[in-house]
């Protein structure tokens, strides 16, 4: 009965675009990783996550009665899009990935509720300790740059949870294939990774995006072209350089509009309220606000910067 569940939902996951489940169980012990990097203060002003811990650490805090966690990879677009100076990273350069995959996901728990169970689903969007349970289940290891690396996709994907009441076949995790490789550590910009640990204290995407506080004057100078985010680490990832056989079609609601493509830093400091709505409502941009984006694109000229 539960490989049946098993087929089903993967099945019905394909169907529906996602590149790849795994299946990893809800007790895995998740050691101190995720307590000592908040404890050393690396998760910067995202206090959140230390209000959170207690789930994320334990997710019959989440699901009561939960037995698996599937876990499922979508991919994104492995090129900057923009025209105009100023990067954008991957993973934000069309529709909010949020709701896209939450529908998606809801279909899920459909077909997964017919086999008796019952569901919590989350897209980056819950307290669960995603990359983890994805490792556990099979679908690739944890970076020196702290994300998710697959053999056959590399590291841009989104990543999707469903906790489940159903005692479902598990997957085996993989071997670390790192190697002695440190080109993510070696290209960071701010020098905020260190074995396979990123410090948002240090960390573009952080400042560009997160932080509701200015950038230490350091960071800045190190911004460079970065507009939004900061993809360093996996552009000069071995595993990201483009190979056919890794590349899956990618979802047209993912790419960046032509309007956007073409905006000019310039342009985008001379945005008004009602054109920023217009431009960026319904995608990941909108929820940082008109002003940080604008600080933002204050940035250095600085040479382009790699592509795959």
């Amino acid at each position: 009965m539960m490989q049946a569940a098993r087929q089903a939902v993967e099945y019905a996951a394909s169907a529906l675009g996602f590149s790849a489940l795994g299946v990893a169980p809800a007790h895995a012990d998740q050691g101190s990783t995720l307590k000592d990097w908040l404890a050393s203060g690396q998760h910067a002003g995202m206090e959140w996550m230390t209000r959170h811990l207690p789930a994320r650490l334990n997710p019959q805090l989440v699901l009561p009665g939960v037995r698996s966690v599937i876990m499922l990879t979508y991919d994104y677009p492995r090129t900057d899009a923009r025209l105009a100076p100023g990067c954008v990273a991957r993973y934000a350069q069309g529709e909010d990935y949020h709701k896209l995959l939450a529908a998606k996901l809801a279909d899920l728990d459909e077909t997964l509720t017919f086999y008796g169970g019952q569901q919590r689903c989350f897209s980056d969007s819950g307290p669960v300790s995603e990359r983890f349970f994805a490792a556990q289940a099979g679908l690739g290891w944890i970076g020196r740059n702290g994300l998710l690396i697959r053999p056959r996709g590399g590291s841009y994907c989104f990543l999707a949870t469903i906790l489940t009441t159903l005692d479902l076949p598990c997957d085996t995790p993989m071997p670390n294939h790192c190697g002695n490789c440190r080109r993510c550590e070696q290209a960071c910009p701010t020098a905020a990774l260190h074995n396979g640990s990123c410090d948002a204290r240090r960390c573009l995407s952080y400042w560009t995006i997160e932080a509701d506080t200015p950038m230490p004057p350091d960071i800045r100078q190190a911004q460079g072209n970065h507009l939004y985010g900061c993809d360093t680490c996996q552009e000069v990832c071995p595993w990201n350089r483009p190979r056919p056989d890794r590349h899956p079609p990618i979802d047209p609601h993912l790419l960046m509009p032509a309007e956007f493509a073409t905006l000019s830093p310039q342009a985008i400091r001379e945005l008004a309220p009602a054109e920023f709505e217009q431009l960026f409502t319904g995608t990941p941009i909108r929820r940082i606000g008109l002003p940080h984006l604008q600080h933002n694109a204050a940035m250095e000229p600085a040479p382009a910067h790699p592509q795959n």
